[in-house]
């Protein structure tokens, strides 16, 4: 299998970690995640972001949820100044 690299890596982080990808799509990505540690940072980050939102919405009964787009602007941010 060849490593699919850090842009298609990144640019299907969070379909990966939602399981939206089948296991086709998302083999090379994780084999990447296995071998690149800017990828695992960025992994690790999704992952963090996602829980902090989630919880944001349970204690707001989900009435102040953000937006995607609000989630994706705060990842690009990150990914700037990474």
């Amino acid at each position: 299998m060849s490593d699919c690299g850090c842009e298609k890596a990144k640019a299907n982080l969070y379909e990966l970690l939602r399981g939206e990808l089948c296991a086709e799509e998302s083999a090379p990505i994780r084999e990447h995640l296995d071998q690149c540690p800017d990828c695992r940072t960025e992994q690790v980050v999704c992952l963090r972001l996602t829980e902090v939102v989630r919880r944001a919405c349970e204690d707001e009964r989900d009435s102040n949820c953000p937006p995607t787009e609000l989630r994706d602007a705060i990842l690009r941010g990150l990914r700037a100044t990474g």
